[in-house]
């Protein structure tokens, strides 16, 4: 064996013990004739000192070759060279305690050093986090894992799958793996093509999810699944998405929403129990429509450790403002920031964020310290109006009211990006970062129309919409068939319809999202064509699942959380490559492997691929 112990194990009770520790140089340094070396492996670090005197050397024929041996293999020795050390356990001077250190009481007094491995100029320190480059440190990764933050990351995603899986265990679900390779079945997002080689022109494609196939296995008899799959999802870049991500990923036969709700909110309570500095704000996880999210935060997924900045309607109050722009809209809502910002903080920090987000103006309100309304609405606003208004919106001297108007999607998207980025400009989160909000947010819409101008599913085509719609879409869907077009009030009736689906919020991100499903092949059917496919094209994408559909079928919901996702929120980290081992960049590539790459064109001509 290369060790008998790790450098985490040794302590006062292995004093005068000959041990044999393996690692890494974490620091080398001479002081008073003596050399420390930090030893460090992934469990920690051992100090070791070395007088040359009592170190062995490989080979030496008299006593002054041994010792010019001894010093120049300890002249060699570098940060991040492994080696093997053997010696016996001691205790350190009392003035030398490190009380921060499971090993600060001892040290090893070393009789023979043997160099492993030595390590080439490191493009960046180890011991010292210092700011690096991220591709510089993608490249590297494998010298970027041996730094503490993110081993420490690491180590506590791999105890938090380990705790899932016994949770579940424990609640009698079954492991089950599904596919990797599967097939074409639109569901949301673009998904990655594999080409069949011994079928040329056919693909299969990495699965989104293991929705289908989960909800099978309820078909199977398999009342209680669970998975932690890879998923694969081909969608644009952004600071909580990785290209391939990981899922936990559960179902329940004969479970209605709340069934599946218990399970979420005890499964996050559970966790949070590995992180002692973590407090959750409602023990009892409190349940939001998505329509007052949107409303309120301008978010299905609003940060809620704050309670400041919520919006204020106020589009029938806005009739009796002599404002042209005020007249005839949809929409007009407010949105209260706790400070008086001077007209030049709005205009360089906060109107190129409703620019950015496709917004053209933002009016505003200032109250100062002093009591005087200052802003460019003020001219429209007679002293009662002003008097009425600011009753409606609550505001105090030494704060500012923003107003967005339009159509209502517009309204609470615009104010919603306002309000996170006063959140972090005001630092409203200073003292929060420990602090877990946990929420549900439920009744979302069954369909939307996309930006392609296409009728959607909101979460996907198995969710299951409120009960009190489906007649009206089976009968709609019988008549698609018979030659029937949509209309646009057929549209905006549609996309009004609630479905039973729920998403688990925390902290300004949605980790999970699941619903109950359809379990009935005829609705199924009927979603499927009020989504505009045809007969054919549902039998080639879903008569795999419509076929299962007809073998008794048990009501069944289910849910799935973004596990790396909720690593990051209770590590505090802002960025999702940072709790993923082998991440891609922020453009979705590998400065490690340099991929994707280009192939080899043999391999194209054997696959019947041509690159155009």
């Amino acid at each position: 064996m290369y060790r008998t112990h790790t450098c985490w194990q040794l302590n006062a009770t292995h004093l005068n013990q000959t041990v044999t520790l393996a690692g890494w140089v974490n620091r080398i340094r001479n002081l008073w004739g003596l050399t420390f070396i930090d030893l460090r492996d992934r469990y920690g670090i051992t100090q070791v000192t070395v007088n040359p005197e009592n170190v062995q050397a490989d080979s030496a024929q008299n006593s002054q070759d041994a010792k010019e041996q001894r010093l120049g293999k300890l002249n060699s020795i570098k940060p991040e060279y492994v080696l093997q050390i053997t010696g016996t356990v001691i205790a350190r001077p009392e003035n030398m305690i490190n009380s921060d250190m499971p090993t600060g009481e001892i040290e090893i007094q070393p009789t023979e050093i043997n160099i492993l491995s030595t390590c080439a100029e490191l493009p960046f320190t180890i011991d010292n986090e210092n700011p690096v480059g991220e591709d510089l440190r993608l490249e590297h990764r494998y010298l970027d894992l041996r730094r503490k933050t993110l081993k420490e990351t690491i180590l506590v995603r791999s105890k938090l799958y380990s705790e899932t899986i016994k949770f579940f265990d424990k609640k009698e679900f079954v492991y089950v793996e599904t596919p990797c390779f599967t097939k074409n079945t639109p569901e949301g997002s673009r998904e990655f093509v594999v080409p069949a080689r011994f079928d040329q022109g056919k693909f299969f494609v990495l699965p989104q999810s293991p929705q289908q196939y989960k909800q099978m296995l309820m078909v199977a008899g398999y009342d209680k699944y669970i998975q932690l799959p890879r998923c694969f999802r081909d969608e644009d870049p952004r600071g909580d998405r990785q290209p391939e991500f990981t899922q936990v990923d559960f179902e329940m036969s004969f479970a209605q929403q709340e069934d599946v709700l218990d399970i979420v909110q005890e499964y996050f309570l559970e966790m949070t129990k590995m992180f002692p500095t973590k407090q959750i704000k409602n023990l009892t996880f409190p349940r939001y429509t998505r329509k007052r999210c949107m409303d309120c935060y301008g978010s299905d997924k609003p940060e809620l450790r704050t309670e400041e900045m919520k919006f204020t309607d106020l589009t029938e109050r806005s009739k009796s403002v002599d404002f042209s722009l005020f007249q005839g809209i949809e929409c007009l809502k407010c949105l209260v920031a706790p400070k008086a910002f001077s007209r030049s903080e709005i205009e360089k920090t906060l109107e190129p964020v409703i620019k950015e987000n496709g917004g053209k103006w933002l009016l505003y309100l200032i109250f100062d310290a002093n009591g005087e309304v200052k802003g460019p609405l003020t001219k429209y606003l007679t002293t009662e109006n002003q008097n009425q208004l600011f009753d409606s919106i609550k505001i105090q001297p030494g704060q500012t009211a923003f107003f967005q108007f339009g159509t209502r999607e517009n309204v609470v998207s615009l104010l919603g990006a306002l309000r996170n980025k006063l959140i972090k400009e005001l630092n409203l989160l200073a003292d929060k970062q420990d602090l877990l909000d946990f929420a549900f947010v439920v009744d979302a819409p069954m369909f939307e129309v996309g930006s392609d101008g296409t009728l959607g599913s909101c979460h996907h085509p198995f969710t299951k919409p409120k009960d009190q719609y489906i007649p009206y879409l089976l009968e709609l869907a019988d008549k698609i068939r018979s030659g029937y077009t949509l209309t646009q009030e057929d549209i905006k009736k549609l996309t009004s319809m609630e479905s039973d689906s729920y998403d688990i919020i925390a902290d300004g991100y949605e980790i999970g999202g699941g619903s109950i499903r359809i379990h009935d092949q005829k609705l199924q059917h009927a979603i499927f064509t009020i989504l505009g496919l045809s007969e054919l094209e549902i039998e080639i994408r879903f008569g795999h699942i419509l076929k299962c559909f007809t073998f008794g079928v048990p009501p069944h919901g289910g849910c799935a959380f973004g596990f790396d996702r909720i690593v990051m929120i209770y590590q505090n980290k802002e960025n999702i490559r940072e709790v993923i081992a082998f991440p891609k960049n922020q453009k979705y590539r590998d400065p490690m492997f340099g991929s994707p790459s280009e192939v080899d064109p043999e391999m194209l001509k054997e696959l019947g691929l041509k690159i155009w």
